[in-house]
């Protein structure tokens, strides 16, 4: 953009890109002003306007990035979705749904939401699991239920325990607990702690040379929560390009729309802004969640974060997108078994 507006001074330049894509004009007065120190670009200042201008060096930078981007092969970019994923999906939300209605708890609209992602990831990286170097962090741990849902599948847990979710004895906690599922990695629940949990994992692996993959799946309303913000910058500043954060955008949380209790956008810019690259998808399509996973498996060169777009009700549509938060009503229990046959 900088080589394409060059008769532009550095005031009328940012206020146009601001004006553009809605970032906030002093997050762009301070990038700009990070490439001029790194030497990148070049403008003037108050009382002697010069215009903004790529130097030598930011020639070069420019000619490297537009040539790794040109020469990506296509191989993994697109992923077709087979008769056999759909059954496998669609049987992923019947677990999920089996759990909820045994056992009358559960948070049923947030797991719903997350369970085409937790299952992308399992599909490309098989996290936690034996033989693999990859690490999955369910930041969001009252999506539980979609967990154990694909655990299942991946014979981890039995089917015959799913209907004893949250009972007495039972191993399939409200929240994943590594006492007793080991493949949970690391007990959560407590939000806004999972990437800062995936920070230092992701640090762990570097440190051992190992080649794995970490995973953070973020609920949006988490987001709220500084310890995210901080634990992003720490990702940016080690330049982690083995952290891989989703954020399952759901726009609900505990108590209302994300955006009236605390407006999150504009979202992507804001991981921008971090240092992360940042990439917005369908979430309620396998297939897309599977084929960028996938190309960021092979080509990621820093933090990289996923936004993906996501329904309440999992597609299932008898179900209200503005469904309960947690504990439901028997009349919502009713009303979903009756529909569900």
């Amino acid at each position: 953009m900088v080589s394409k507006n060059a008769d532009l001074t550095a005031s009328s330049f940012l206020k146009m890109v601001s004006k553009k894509t809605g970032i906030p004009l002093s997050t762009l007065k301070l990038n700009l002003k990070i490439l001029r120190e790194k030497g990148l670009v070049s403008y003037g200042k108050i009382g002697d306007p010069k215009p903004v201008k790529l130097t030598g060096a930011g020639e070069i930078v420019l000619q490297i990035l537009s040539s790794e981007i040109n020469d990506r092969p296509v191989d993994c970019s697109t992923y077709v979705l087979s008769e056999n994923d759909k059954k496998f999906v669609q049987n992923v939300r019947s677990k999920i749904l089996l759990q909820a209605y045994s056992s009358k708890t559960g948070h049923l609209p947030s797991s719903l939401s997350s369970a085409n992602i937790i299952l992308a990831v399992f599909r490309v990286f098989r996290p936690n699991l034996v033989g693999s170097e990859n690490s999955f962090v369910l930041s969001k741990g009252h999506a539980s239920l979609a967990l154990y849902a694909v655990l299942v599948d991946e014979g981890i847990i039995e089917e015959n325990e799913l209907p004893y979710f949250c009972e007495l004895g039972s191993r399939l906690q409200g929240h994943p607990d590594k006492r007793f599922i080991k493949e949970t990695l690391v007990s959560t629940g407590s939000l806004g702690q999972g990437l800062s949990i995936g920070v230092g994992v992701a640090l762990g692996k570097k440190l051992k040379n190992s080649n794995g993959k970490v995973i953070v799946l973020l609920g949006d309303g988490e987001l709220d929560e500084g310890q995210v913000w901080e634990a992003a910058m720490s990702a940016s500043t080690y330049k982690l390009d083995n952290l891989i954060a989703i954020v399952d955008r759901n726009f609900y949380q505990m108590n209302g729309a994300t955006e009236e209790i605390k407006c999150l956008e504009p979202l992507k810019e804001k991981w921008i802004s971090f240092g992360w690259d940042t990439v917005e998808v369908d979430g309620k399509r396998f297939e897309e969640l599977v084929s960028i996973l996938q190309e960021i498996k092979v080509y990621q060169k820093r933090p990289t974060v996923i936004i993906a777009s996501t329904e309440r009700n999992g597609g299932i549509e008898y179900i209200d997108k503005k469904i309960f938060h947690y504990i439901p009503s028997q009349e919502d229990y009713n009303k979903m078994v009756g529909n569900n046959g």
